[in-house]
C-alpha cells in the first residue's frame, strides 16, 4: 500500500449572496453511487488566483476563437517550441510530434465539450504538456530497460488498433484501400507509443501479496460509528442578532443589482459612455463585454445585501454610491478586486424587516463570517452547557429539549492517511461537520476514546460539535469486496504513484508557463 494513495444543504437566500466574479460551484465526490457536497470557504484573492485571471484575460484579448492552434504557432517556430526538459531531452512542441498530437487531441475534446475555447486554451496546452512530460520520462525508462517496439508486436498492435476495422474486426480490404500516408501515420503513432504502453501496463499489472491485500481489507472493514449535535451560528439568539442589525443598518440595506466587470479602467469608462448616451442598454453591454459569470444574464445579480457587495470594492467608501443611487441609475466604474465594475440599480436600497426570520438568518451568517468572535463566545459557552447536560441526561434528551437533530454517522474506519482504499468521514457524514473536524489529532481522539463516550466540545470553523462515540464494528462485506478487487485497485494506484513520482522528479525542468505566455500567446514577459 502506497503512502501516497489519496486519489480520492440549504440553498442560501438570494439576497444574502456575495458578489464574486465567478459563481461558486459545489464540489462533489462520488463513492458507491452517493454524492458528497463539500463546503468551500469564501474565495481568497491569492497570487495564483490573480495569475489565473491574467492568463484568461490575455487569452480573451489575444483570441476570439482557437479552433486552429497550428495556425498561430506553426509558423512562429519551424524548429518547434521548447517548454522544458526531462533529463537531457527537450519537451518540445513541433509539427507531427507527440506534443503536437496531444494538443490536437485535447483541442478536439474541448471543442466537442461545448466549453468556451478561449478560456479552454490554457488547459489544452497544459494537459498536452503534462502528458508529454510523462511520455518522455517513461520512454527514457523504457529505453534504459531495453524495451523496444519489435516488428511483430507493432503488426499485432496495428491489427488490434481499430484503424482498419470493419464491423468490429480487422478488414483486409479497408487496410489495402488506405493511403500510404495513412498507413505510415498509424504505424508511426503505434511504434512511438508501444514502449510507453508496455511500461505503463507492467506497472498496472504488478500483483500485490495476498498478505498485503488481507491486511488492507481488514483495516478498511473495521470502523466506529458516531453521533453528534452541531451547534451553528443560527442558534445565536434572534434578539441579539436583531440588536446588532439595528446598530449596523447600513450593512443590511437591500438592493437589486446588475453588474458589468471589465479588465481596464479605460474599457469600463468607454462602456459606461455608451450606456449613458443611450446607444446601448446596460444588459446588452453586459452580454457583449462583461468578464464575470453574470454576463449571460445581462449582468443580473439579483437581491443582495450591502455587505455582500461592499467587499468587492477596492475602496470601500465608494460603495456608498450604491446606497444613494435611485432605481435605474448606472454608477461607476469602480475599481474592485482585479477588475473595474459598473453597477445598475434595478431597485434602490431599502431597509429589510429586521424581525423576519430570513433577515435574521442572514445577519447571523454575516456575524459568523465577519464578526466571528461574537458568535464564538456565545457558541462556546452554549456547547459547554449542553455538554454538561448531556453527561447527566444523555445526548438524545439535550437534542429533544432544544429542538436539535442528532446526526448519525455509520461505522467509519480510521483513515489517517486518507487512503483511497478505505472510506472516510467525507462519505459517511451526511452533514459534513464531523468530516471537517476530523483531521490530525482530532481524528485520533475520535478513535482512541472509549466506545459510547461523550467527548469535550469540538470546534470546527464557526461551529461547535458535541460528539458521542459509538460501537466498533466490522463490515464483512467490505472486507470480502476489497480482498477480491484489491489487485485491480492497487494496479491503478501504482500507475498514479508512478506518474506522480516522474512528474515531481528533479529531472524535470519546467518552463511551461513562461513559454506559454511569451511564445504561444505572444505576450511580454
Amino acid at each position: 500500500m502506497s503512502a501516497n494513495d489519496n486519489t480520492n444543504g440549504k440553498k442560501p437566500e438570494e439576497e444574502s449572496k456575495a458578489l464574486p466574479f465567478e459563481k461558486a460551484k459545489k464540489s462533489t465526490a462520488v463513492v458507491e453511487g452517493k454524492k458528497e457536497a463539500a463546503l468551500k470557504p469564501k474565495r481568497k484573492i491569492t497570487i495564483g488566483w490573480v495569475l489565473g485571471m491574467i492568463i484568461l484575460i490575455l487569452i480573451a484579448i489575444s483570441f476570439v476563437l482557437a479552433p486552429a492552434i497550428e495556425a498561430f504557432v506553426g509558423k512562429r517556430s519551424s524548429d518547434g517550441i521548447v517548454f522544458g526538459t526531462y533529463g537531457k531531452e527537450e519537451i518540445k512542441y513541433a509539427y507531427g510530434n507527440y506534443f503536437y498530437d496531444q494538443v490536437q487531441n485535447y483541442a478536439d475534446q474541448y471543442k466537442s465539450s461545448g466549453v468556451d475555447q478561449t478560456q479552454a486554451l490554457y488547459q489544452i496546452w497544459k494537459s498536452a504538456y503534462d502528458s508529454t512530460v510523462l511520455f518522455t520520462a517513461i520512454n527514457q525508462l523504457a529505453s534504459k530497460a531495453g524495451i523496444i517496439a519489435a516488428d511483430d508486436v507493432v503488426v499485432r498492435a496495428i491489427i488490434e488498433s481499430g484503424a482498419y476495422h470493419k464491423d468490429g474486426k480487422f478488414d483486409v480490404a479497408t487496410y489495402q484501400k488506405a493511403s500510404a500516408e495513412t498507413k505510415a501515420s498509424v504505424e508511426k503513432s503505434i511504434r512511438r507509443g508501444l514502449p510507453y504502453q508496455i511500461v505503463v501496463d507492467d506497472i498496472g499489472t504488478v500483483l500485490s501479496s495476498s498478505a498485503e491485500a488481507a491486511y488492507i481489507a481488514d483495516m478498511a472493514s473495521r470502523g466506529r460509528s458516531f453521533r453528534y449535535l452541531g451547534l451553528e451560528a443560527q442558534l445565536y439568539p434572534n434578539e441579539l442578532a436583531a440588536q446588532y442589525a439595528l446598530q449596523n443598518k447600513q450593512l443590511f440595506s437591500m438592493m437589486d443589482l446588475s453588474v458589468i466587470s471589465l479588465d481596464t479602467a479605460e474599457k469600463a469608462q468607454s462602456v459606461y459612455a455608451t450606456i449613458a448616451s443611450g446607444s446601448t442598454s446596460f444588459e446588452d453591454a453586459a452580454v457583449a463585454n462583461s468578464l464575470d459569470s453574470y454576463a449571460a444574464e445581462g449582468g443580473k445579480v439579483g437581491q443582495i445585501y450591502y455587505y455582500g457587495v461592499v467587499s468587492n470594492f477596492k475602496n470601500a467608501d465608494e460603495a456608498l454610491a450604491l446606497l444613494s443611487a435611485k432605481e435605474g441609475d448606472v454608477v461607476g466604474p469602480f475599481e474592485s478586486n482585479g477588475a473595474f465594475t459598473l453597477y445598475k440599480l434595478n431597485s434602490a436600497a431599502t431597509q429589510p424587516d429586521f424581525a423576519s426570520e430570513a433577515t435574521l438568518a442572514s445577519v447571523k451568517a454575516y456575524l459568523a463570517t465577519s464578526e466571528g468572535a461574537v458568535i464564538d463566545t456565545y457558541l462556546s459557552e452554549l456547547a459547554a452547557t449542553f455538554a454538561a447536560q448531556a453527561r447527566e441526561v444523555g445526548l438524545d434528551q439535550v437534542a429533544l429539549d432544544h429542538d436539535l437533530e442528532i446526526v448519525e454517522v455509520p461505522a467509519t474506519p480510521y483513515n489517517a492517511g486518507q487512503s483511497s482504499y478505505m472510506s472516510n468521514f467525507s462519505y459517511t457524514d451526511s452533514v459534513g461537520l464531523l468530516a471537517a473536524a476530523a483531521t490530525g489529532d482530532v481524528q485520533k481522539q475520535l478513535f482512541q476514546a472509549e466506545p459510547n463516550s461523550l467527548l469535550d466540545p469540538l470546534k470546527v470553523g464557526t461551529s461547535y460539535l458535541l460528539v458521542e462515540t459509538g460501537e466498533d464494528a466490522k463490515d464483512e462485506g467490505m472486507e470480502s469486496y476489497l480482498s477480491m478487487f484489491y489487485n485491480y485497485y492497487s494496479g491503478s494506484q501504482n500507475q498514479q504513484d508512478f506518474s506522480q513520482a516522474l512528474y515531481s522528479s528533479d529531472q524535470l525542468k519546467d518552463n511551461f508557463l513562461t513559454t506559454f505566455l511569451t511564445v504561444v500567446l505572444g505576450q511580454p514577459t
